[in-house]
């Protein structure tokens, strides 16, 4: 059975927690040619013919991304599996991934098809670089998404925001002394036993410094601070930790917690009552592509109904109109104009950039 027809979840806890233990997407729109061979899924257009017949020639590409190992294997999955289009993958945090962009854009060596990352400063460091080229976005998926995920004319696009909450090991924390909200986390049993990543990791962490410091307040953060936590390089370095027990509980992306459930963890999500930091994912084509068609397919795909979909069955909210409310097993996640979303703009991310990330390295005494 594929990837995309697993589908179960174990739920249990309090009315404000996931427990997540495991389920993939319900993407799986059906894929056919029309009589002219163009490409189209669930009704919308993909790819029109010629773009489609160089792509399957193509027969692959290079997917340079700074989200989970997990869930960018399953979307690849999903896609070659609708098309038949193979899709090597390059998995780095963002601020590793930016670098080596930037260094092989540098020396006009970019080894990308498709990039997507998170981070206002590190999208607009990669587009100022030179290293994308515009996507033609079909009609079909250019009607239903919204306006404002389309950046500078179609050079890249929004393809889903991603959710920061936190959650905890359920093998060592008993239900009745599970965290609920973000308050919790402040009590002094925690000492110890908590994990952070540093603010400089990428766009996740930026957007979630900036929802603790605008929402929860800078207090917060040096309460946190003073339950000694450990502190990582990047979330799936926590996610990793805290399923194997090493920490108890700590800030998480969902989609990247939900997907280590796929695996086993035993990780209970929250949904606090103060909402959670919201980030988008940026994608775009690279520059000078090498398999230029199978990247507009990729693009075009990832963006329509069949990929959002997939993206929404995972916890991350979707750009795409038509979509419901994004799940995570069973369990329907809060509307997005609910109050739950706490998300900066670009400009706003950057104002608060700078400031942000000194007074955090300050507060946990970071140096790294």
């Amino acid at each position: 059975m594929s990837a995309r027809m697993m589908r179960y979840v174990v739920a249990a806890g309090a009315a404000l927690a996931l427990t997540l233990a495991g389920c993939s997407s319900d993407s799986g729109g059906s894929a056919q040619t029309n009589p002219e061979g163009d490409l189209v899924i669930d009704g919308e257009l993909i790819a029109p013919a010629d773009v489609y017949q160089a792509a399957q020639q193509e027969g692959s590409l290079v997917f340079y991304t700074g989200g989970s190992e997990q869930s960018e294997r399953e979307a690849a999955d999903a896609f070659t599996e609708a098309t038949g289009i193979d899709v090597e993958i390059v998995r780095l945090a963002p601020n590793r991934l930016s670098e080596r962009i930037l260094s092989e854009q540098a020396a006009g060596k970019l080894g990308a098809d498709v990039i997507r990352i998170s981070g206002e400063d590190l999208i607009v460091s990669i587009a100022d670089a030179g290293a994308f080229q515009p996507t033609k976005i079909s009609d079909d998926i250019a009607g239903v998404i919204d306006p404002e995920a389309t950046f500078e004319d179609g050079l890249y696009f929004n393809s889903y925001d991603r959710i920061y909450s936190f959650g905890y090991n359920n093998q060592q924390v008993a239900q009745e002394d599970a965290p609920k909200n973000w308050k919790d986390l402040l009590d002094s049993k925690w000492s110890g036993k908590l994990g952070i990543v540093q603010v400089g990791a990428g766009g996740s962490t930026t957007a979630l410094t900036r929802f603790q410091f605008d929402v929860l307040g800078e207090d917060y953060l040096k309460a946190y601070a003073a339950n000694r936590p450990r502190i990582f390089d990047s979330s799936a370095s926590l996610t990793d930790s805290l399923a194997r027990g090493e920490i108890s509980a700590g800030p998480v992306p969902v989609a990247t917690a939900y997907a280590s459930t796929l695996e086993g963890a035993p990780i209970t999500i929250a949904t606090p009552e103060e909402g959670v930091a919201a980030y988008p994912f940026y994608l775009g084509q690279a520059a000078g592509a090498e398999h230029s068609n199978a990247a507009a397919v990729f693009i075009n795909w990832l963006l329509s109904a069949d990929g959002q979909k997939l993206a929404a069955s995972i916890g991350d909210y979707p750009v795409h109109k038509n979509m419901p409310n994004p799940t995570v097993g069973d369990i329907e996640l809060p509307a997005a104009d609910s109050g739950f979303l706490h998300r900066s703009t670009i400009d706003e991310s950057l104002k608060h950039l700078e400031s942000d990330a000194a007074t955090w390295r300050q507060i946990f005494g970071y140096t790294g």
